[in-house]
């Protein structure tokens, strides 16, 4: 399963996460560092380092048509 992190509007916060649910995907709601578990960490780490493999041009990102395709 691929980690996303991505800033949306407040009032759009109920309908994204139904719809990340309804595909078998979950929400980790991150307000602050002291609430994260070390398996939360070492995922937000592992994120941090695709995302800059991403920018660097390493890897190719996943485009978000291919999110969950069926």
């Amino acid at each position: 399963m691929t980690t996303l992190t991505i800033e949306i509007p407040d009032s759009e916060i109920a309908t994204i996460s139904n719809y990340i649910k309804k595909r078998g995907g979950s929400i980790l709601n991150v307000t602050s560092d002291d609430d994260l578990t070390e398996a939360e960490f070492a995922l937000l780490q592992e994120s941090y380092k695709e995302a800059l493999l991403i920018k660097k041009g390493v890897i190719k990102a996943l485009p978000v048509s291919e999110l969950w395709k069926e």
